[in-house]
């Protein structure tokens, strides 16, 4: 699926040319490997992986075209990262249980100089999470999984997000609080829409995009 929309100045987008998908890799060498210390830094600035082969990303670009929020998307039946790379944060008292409605979002990351940015009062990263809610819609998808800091997961569930930890938060490269969360997209249509329907009116409404658009950003 091609999912392309605008949201004031920031165009939201699944990333599809060369261009696009290298800039992904260099904000997420930024953010994962330079500053969070998750991956080995690489000395071309690229953080890439296996996962990129058959992951779908999402990205945000500012009005100057610059990429400046990312996500990756895996589906069943490949691999999540959470089954390998981050298996230590799974519970050990139960299996992990993987089912077709349910895609893991990885390489969440907003470019630190605009980290504190807003949109309509919003964290930026809100454009994300509006651009998963209509991809799961289109996929079929019902559950989010994914992991992120501590301190971030307070921030989603200040937003009301209904999202679950999944086993405790433990430290990860810089010794910074990481665990598994998820949301079942049922759920935050519930929850959303009594305790914020004006988030949720915004999460729901997709606005009409001309695609000449794409042509006066100079994108392609």
């Amino acid at each position: 699926m091609e999912l392309i929309f605008q949201e004031g100045e920031f165009l939201i987008k699944t990333l599809s040319t060369p261009e696009e998908m290298e800039a992904a890799f260099r904000l997420r060498h930024e953010v994962f490997c330079e500053e969070l210390k998750w991956v080995p830094p690489s000395p071309d600035g690229i953080e890439r992986d296996e996962y990129d082969n058959f992951a779908q990303s999402i990205g945000v670009f500012d009005g100057r075209n610059h990429l400046v929020c990312h996500v990756r998307l895996i589906t069943p039946p490949n691999r999540f990262m959470i089954e390998r790379e981050f298996a230590c944060l799974l519970p050990k008292d139960r299996p992990f249980r993987k089912t077709p409605d349910m895609v893991e979002s990885t390489r969440i990351c907003v470019k630190r100089t605009i980290r504190n940015a807003t949109y309509m009062s919003m964290p930026l990263s809100h454009l994300l999470y509006k651009a998963m809610y209509h991809w799961s819609l289109h996929n079929k998808v019902r559950y989010l999984i994914t992991i992120v800091e501590k301190r971030y997961y307070v921030l989603l569930k200040r937003s009301k997000f209904p999202f679950e930890p999944i086993g405790d938060f433990l430290p990860l490269g810089d010794g910074v609080l990481s665990g598994i969360i998820s949301l079942d997209w049922r759920e935050f249509d519930r929850k959303i829409s009594e305790k914020r329907p004006e988030l949720f009116e915004w999460f729901i409404r997709l606005p009409a995009f001309d695609r000449r658009q794409l042509l006066l950003r100079e994108l392609y």
